[in-house]
């Protein structure tokens, strides 16, 4: 598990990181909160507890590879990692 991530640390490196992987917030109400991925379980209910901390349910990080490809592919200029991680959060929280 990475530490210390956020959204548009994860967005940096979204290539290389494990598709079945799970993307969990510490807090929903900040689309900057840290994050930690994991590999879903059935008995998490959206939540994981780690050192003490829960971390909820964003969605997976195939949704958000692919959601990310569309949203810039439809956009006629090139967003900042920041505006892509807003985003991101928002579809998370709203849509998937």
């Amino acid at each position: 598990m990475m530490h210390n991530m956020n959204l548009i640390d994860l967005l940096n490196q979204i290539n290389s990181v494990d598709e079945d992987l799970i993307i969990f917030l510490k807090n929903m109400d900040d689309y900057k909160s840290d994050l930690i991925l994991a590999y879903p379980e059935d008995d998490d209910n959206g939540i994981k507890v780690e050192n003490g901390d829960k971390y909820y349910y964003l969605l997976e990080v195939f949704l958000a590879k692919e959601f990310v490809s569309d949203w810039i592919d439809s956009l006629d200029y090139s967003p900042s990692q920041e505006e892509v991680a807003k985003r991101l959060y928002e579809y998370g929280i709203n849509d998937a």
